[in-house]
C-alpha cells in the first residue's frame, strides 16, 4: 500500500521495513538499529544472508561515524560527489550489526538525493539499511506501483514518484593507490578521473570484479519473461531478421523490442520502466540488440545491467 510521509516515519521508527524513493531506484528501507527491519528486509526479498545491504547516511558526518579509520580521497569524495548515486565501500566499525554487512569488515555507504528520503533520514536520525525495493534478482523498482507489484501490494511504499535516474548507485573502492570500480553507476570512470585530475590526484581509476556485495550477483535485474541480447557479426539487423530469427525459437511469443535510446541518461531512466511493463504479459519475450550499445561512460552501466537482466545471449549471422 501507498503510505504518507508521517506513517513511513512511524513504522521505520517501530522496526518495520518500508519502501522508499531515491535518485536511482526505490529502496527497501530499515533503520540500521533494529535488528527487526534487518531480518524483514531479507526475508521480504528472499536475499541471501551472504549478500551485505547498502547503508544510507543523511552527510557526511553521520557517513563517517560508522568507519573504523579516515581516509582524505573518501572524504573528497563524498564532498563532491555526495548527495548522488555513489556508493563507497569501506572498512565499517562496531556501530553496524553484522546482518547488514553479512559479517564482512567493509560497509557500502551512500548519501541518497532524493528529497523525501532526505527528510526521512534527517528525521529519524539515524541512517536506513537499503537494498533496491524487488525480489532478489528481478527488475529494480523505478516506480512506487514496480513495488507494490513485485510484493503483492504487501510492502508499504513512500510514493517520491519515478526515480530520477533509473540505475542504481556506482559502487566503488578504495586504497593508497588506486580507485576500483565495483559496479559502474551513473558516476562514471570519466567522471571520476576528472574529479582526480581537478584535484591533482594520482590515483588510478579502474574496475574490478566484486566478490559478494551489492548488486555482485551474476544474474540480477531479471524480468519474469525470456529476454535476449541479440549479437550479430553485422554493424546492424534488421527488425524483420531478428522478428524471423525469434519466432522459429519461440513460436508462440509476442516480441518486443526494449528500445535503446541516442541519450544514455534517457536510456538508462528508461531501461527499467521497459522492463517491467513488458513483463506483465507473460506471452511476450523482449530483445535488445547489441550493436546499438554503445560504449564508455554511462552506457558501461547500461551494458552491465543487460547483461545481467539477460536469460542469455544469441549469436546471429
Amino acid at each position: 500500500m501507498k503510505i504518507s510521509y508521517s506513517k513511513a516515519l512511524s513504522l521505520l521508527k517501530a522496526g518495520e521495513p518500508v519502501a522508499i524513493p531515491t535518485e536511482t531506484v526505490y529502496g527497501l528501507a530499515g533503520r540500521i538499529n533494529s535488528e527487526k527491519a534487518i531480518q524483514k528486509i531479507f526475508q521480504l526479498k528472499k536475499r541471501p544472508l551472504f549478500n551485505p545491504l547498502i547503508v544510507h547516511c543523511f552527510d557526511k558526518p553521520s557517513a563517517l561515524s560508522l568507519i573504523s579509520k579516515k581516509h582524505s580521497l573518501l572524504e573528497k569524495l563524498l564532498d563532491h560527489f555526495s548527495p548522488g548515486p555513489l556508493t563507497i565501500l569501506t572498512e565499517k566499525n562496531k556501530n553496524l550489526s553484522p546482518s547488514i554487512t553479512a559479517g564482512k569488515k567493509t560497509v557500502g555507504l551512500r548519501i541518497p538525493k532524493h528529497p523525501l528520503t532526505r527528510r526521512l533520514l534527517k528525521d529519524l536520525k539515524i541512517p536506513l539499511a537499503a537494498p533496491s525495493a524487488n525480489p532478489y534478482g528481478k527488475i529494480s523498482p523505478v516506480s512506487a506501483d514496480h513495488v507494490l507489484s513485485a510484493f503483492k501490494n504487501k510492502v508499504p511504499v513512500l510514493d517520491g514518484g519515478v526515480c530520477e535516474k533509473g540505475l542504481e548507485s556506482t559502487i566503488l573502492q578504495i586504497d593508497q593507490k588506486s580507485i576500483f570500480l565495483l559496479r559502474p553507476g551513473m558516476i562514471t570512470k570519466k567522471d571520476l578521473e576528472v574529479f582526480l585530475h581537478k584535484n591533482k590526484l594520482t590515483y588510478k581509476v579502474s574496475y574490478k570484479k566484486a566478490n559478494f556485495q551489492p548488486g555482485s550477483a551474476s544474474f540480477h535485474y531479471q524480468p519474469s519473461v525470456p529476454f535476449y541480447i541479440i549479437e550479430s557479426t553485422k554493424q546492424r539487423l534488421a527488425k524483420q531478421e531478428i522478428l524471423n530469427f525469434l519466432s522459429k525459437k519461440h513460436p508462440k511469443k509476442i516480441i518486443k523490442e526494449l528500445k535503446i535510446f541516442s541519450s544514455s541518461q534517457k536510456t538508462s531512466r528508461l531501461i527499467y520502466s521497459q522492463l517491467h511493463e513488458f513483463s506483465k504479459d507473460k506471452k511476450n519475450l523482449i530483445y535488445v540488440q547489441k550493436s546499438k550499445l554503445k560504449k564508455g561512460g554511462l552506457w558501461d552501466a547500461i551494458i552491465n545491467r543487460l547483461e545481467k537482466a539477460s536469460s542469455k545471449t544469441l549469436q546471429m549471422k
